[in-house]
C-alpha cells in the first residue's frame, strides 16, 4: 500500500486533475465568473389569494381591483411584465424588479390597500425574498405607506425549474408564496405564515451565462478515464517495486 501511496503523489496534480470530476472540483481554469447575468426579458404570474379575490368581488365587500403600470389581470391571475434586473450565474442572488400596483378597493372605501412596485430578492439556491411597497387603508382600518416591505417568502423545488443556459432562459412555476410578520402587519386581514398563491416567472438573461445545472457527462467520462490511468500507475510502481526486490528469501 506503501508503494502505491507513492506512486500516487508522484502523480499528485495529474491526479487531482483527473479526479476532480468525481469529487465535484473543477481545474481553475474551469472557474465560473461571478459577474452577474442581465435580465433582458422578464415577466411573472400571480394570483396573490384566491379567497381574498372571491370576497372583495363578493356581495359582502362590493369591491373590485384596479392595476395599472406593468402590472395586468388575466384570470384567475395578474401579469407582471417588463421585469428588470440581474442575477448571479448560480441563481443564488440577484434581483427581480416590476413597476406597477394592485389596487384592492371594498365597503365602500374602508377598505383600499394598494400594492406597488414588486420585487424578487433571491436569496438561495431555491429561496428568494418578495418585497411590495404597501400603501392605503387596511381592512381594520390603518392607514399604512411603507416601501419595499419584506411582504412574503418564496420556495420551489428543483422539479419546479426550466433552466437553459444556452438561450439564458430560467424559468420557476408554482412556487409557493408565504405571508412574513411584516406584510402580515402591512396588509392586515392574514396572519403571519398564510400560504398566498403560487407564483410563476419566465426570465431571459444573456445566452451563456447562467450555469446549467446537473452533471456534465463529459466531465464525468473523463474522470473515469483518468481514474484508470491513475490505477495502472499505481500497479506498475507495485510491479516494479516487487522486482527489485528479488526473491523472498526463507
Amino acid at each position: 500500500m506503501a508503494s502505491v501511496a507513492g506512486s500516487l503523489r508522484c502523480f499528485g496534480p495529474v491526479a487531482l486533475l483527473a479526479l476532480s470530476p468525481l469529487l465535484g472540483v473543477a481545474p481553475a481554469s474551469a472557474a465560473v465568473s461571478e459577474d452577474s447575468c442581465e435580465i433582458v426579458e422578464a415577466g411573472a404570474t400571480w394570483g396573490f389569494k384566491e379567497s381574498f379575490r372571491a370576497y372583495i368581488s363578493s356581495s359582502i365587500a362590493q369591491g373590485e381591483w384596479v392595476v395599472s403600470g406593468d402590472v395586468g389581470y388575466d384570470t384567475p391571475d395578474f401579469v407582471l411584465t417588463s421585469g428588470s434586473g440581474s442575477l448571479a450565474p448560480d441563481l443564488t442572488s440577484g434581483d427581480l424588479s416590476f413597476s406597477g400596483a394592485i389596487e384592492f378597493l371594498g365597503h365602500g372605501g374602508i377598505l383600499d390597500t394598494t400594492l406597488g412596485n414588486p420585487s424578487l430578492t433571491m436569496t438561495g439556491t431555491r429561496e428568494a425574498l418578495l418585497t411590495i411597497d404597501v400603501t392605503g387603508d387596511t381592512m381594520e382600518e390603518l392607514s399604512v405607506d411603507l416601501e419595499r416591505v419584506r411582504f412574503a417568502t418564496v420556495g420551489w423545488s428543483e422539479s419546479d425549474v426550466t433552466l437553459d443556459s444556452e438561450s439564458g432562459l430560467w424559468e420557476v412555476r408554482g412556487a409557493v408564496v408565504t405571508l412574513t410578520r411584516e406584510g402580515a402587519e402591512a396588509f392586515g386581514t392574514y396572519p403571519p405564515g398564510e400560504t398566498l398563491d403560487p407564483l410563476s416567472w419566465n426570465i431571459t438573461t444573456t445566452p451563456g451565462c447562467l450555469e446549467q445545472r446537473g452533471l456534465a457527462w463529459g466531465w464525468i467520462l473523463g474522470g473515469v478515464a483518468g481514474l484508470g490511468v491513475i490505477l495502472a500507475a499505481g500497479m506498475w510502481a507495485i510491479a516494479r517495486g516487487n522486482k527489485s526486490r528479488g526473491p523472498e528469501r526463507p
